[in-house]
Order: structure tokens, then sequence, then C-alpha cells
């Protein structure tokens, strides 16, 4: 993350209500059929000089003074209204997840369960269409009191996930009484691991250990055909990343859920120049698609 730039924080405040913020989805997809799985909601802000900027940019800012929860709030009625838009264009349909990063600060608040739960039962939303991600260092390092806020949570219907899992070390079965759903890969973790047999050798057993708690694995920032069938036989579920489709804007991602449009993925073979996807798998190959980058 850079160093705070102080210029930035009165039009980051100006930001939360006038338009300027936005969220772009990212697809979610699993790495045997190359069914959408998931959506996952990230923040952009529209700067009126800078241009499209990624929360690396003003994250730090935010901290600094005191918007990180306000942001956070911004980014769960987006995505709720969003969720809220798919179900009502397709009632019957089996939608793809929302996923919805939550900070350390919102979860800690008293209010969260009481706000998480007036946005699912207010909109309501369809059981287990809203998924909320944790850093897995924001877990690790819980209250006492967490887990049980994240039971109610899954019980108003809720998915839970480990964001970023990888770059704070912590054991899954330090985890073991936090009722999680999913285990997300960190993408630079992933690759570090890639380099060798050894790294392998970890990553499949901290994929074991979830399947064997029930949990669903995700590889996220997964890049080339050739990381992408070595996680699928590591034993990796589901994957994200530039391999796939980079975060779009909201209308492009509501046509793929809505089904008006194929994802990039789900390509023909005779199409030039296009993203390899999971039928790719075992083809060799490191290409990595223009623009591939952080979230």
């Amino acid at each position: 993350m850079s160093m705070p730039d102080p210029d930035l924080a009165p039009a980051l405040r100006a930001a939360l209500e006038d338009g300027s913020l936005t969220l772009h989805y990212q697809p979610e997809v699993d790495l045997r059929t190359g069914a959408l799985t998931g959506m996952e909601g990230l923040l952009r802000w529209q700067h009126p000089e800078l241009g499209l900027l990624r929360p690396a940019h003003f994250m730090a800012v935010a901290e600094a003074v005191g918007l990180v929860r306000a942001l956070g709030r911004w980014v769960l009625r987006a995505g709720v209204a969003e969720l809220r838009a798919w179900s009502e264009a397709r009632p019957s349909a089996s939608l793809p997840k929302m996923w919805l990063n939550i900070a350390a600060v919102q979860l800690a608040h008293p209010g969260f369960e009481v706000e998480i739960e007036r946005l699912v039962r207010g909109r309501a939303l369809p059981r287990g269409g809203l998924g909320l991600e944790f850093t897995e260092e924001t877990l690790g390092a819980a209250g006492p009191g967490i887990p049980l806020v994240l039971r109610r949570l899954r019980a108003l219907g809720t998915s839970l996930g480990i964001d970023d899992f990888g770059t704070w070390y912590a054991a899954l079965s330090t985890l073991d009484n936090l009722p999680i759903d999913v285990v997300k890969l960190d993408g630079r973790f992933l690759r570090s691991m890639l380099r060798d047999l050894e790294g392998e050798a970890v990553i499949a057993s901290i994929v074991s250990l979830a399947h064997k708690r029930g949990l669903i694995v995700t590889a996220e920032g997964v890049e080339t055909v050739e990381a992408a069938s070595r996680l699928a036989g590591l034993g990796c579920d589901r994957a994200a990343g530039h391999l796939f489709c980079a975060p779009l804007p909201r209308d492009q991602a509501r046509e793929i859920v809505l089904g008006r449009r194929p994802g990039p993925w789900m390509r023909p073979a005779s199409t030039r120049g296009r993203r390899p996807g999971p039928a790719d798998a075992g083809a060799a190959g490191r290409t990595r698609p223009a623009g591939a980058g952080s979230r």
C-alpha cells in the first residue's frame, strides 16, 4: 500500500456522496467445468483528475483519516443492491455468489451484525447469495466474541470466506472454531509456492486440510494456463484471476451473470486472441493477458 497522500482526503470524503465510487466485479470460475460460481465486488474510485483508482492508491488515506468503515459500508450497500438487481432479473435462476470484502474495523464494530441483518432481510436477498470475506489476519486475530458473531451472520444465510490465505501464515487448525465456508488462497502466495515441488506439497496440504473441514478452496490471482492446470491437479476447486477475466464494470459483469453473453473464459476454441480457460488447463504455456495485475 502506498504512503498516504493527504491531498486526497477531502475528495475521498466527498466521493462517499458524489457518485464517483463504484464496484467492479471479478468472476470466480469452477476449475473443472468453467461454470461461473461467484463475483467479487472490488472498490474503485473514479477520481476527477487521476482517473480510475484501485484501493492501493487511496486506502492508506482512508486509514489515516478514519474512512475505512465508511468505505466498507458503501461497498456493502452497493454490492447488496447489485445482488438484488440480479435476483429481480432472474428470480428463479441459480445465481453466482456476491463476495464482498469486510475490513477488520467493520467486523469489530458492535453494529456490524445488525447492519448485515438489515441488508439481508431488507433487500430480501436469496439465501446463500451473499458472501463476506475476511482476511486471514483479521480472523486469526479475532476477539473472543467474533466466532459467535460469525455464526449469527451465517445463520442469516450469508457465506463466509477467508481472503488472502497464505499472507499471514496462520494454520487452518487455528480457525477451526470459526464457521467458514471458503478458503481463498492469495495469488502471491500461490506464485511463490508453485516454483518447486516442495511448494506444491504445501498447497496440496492446505487443500487437503480444507477439504477435510468441508471447505471450498479458491485460488486467486491465477494468470497462466500452467498455474491453473497445476492448481486443479492439486485439488483447488475454483479460481479467479486475469487468466479468466479481469474485474469488469457493473454493466458488463451483469450481462455475464444474467446469461446475456458468455464469460471470456468460455469463448470457443476457434476464437482468435481468446483468454484460455479451464478447458485449456492441460495445455502448456505461460501467456499473461494484457492488463494483468493486482485487484
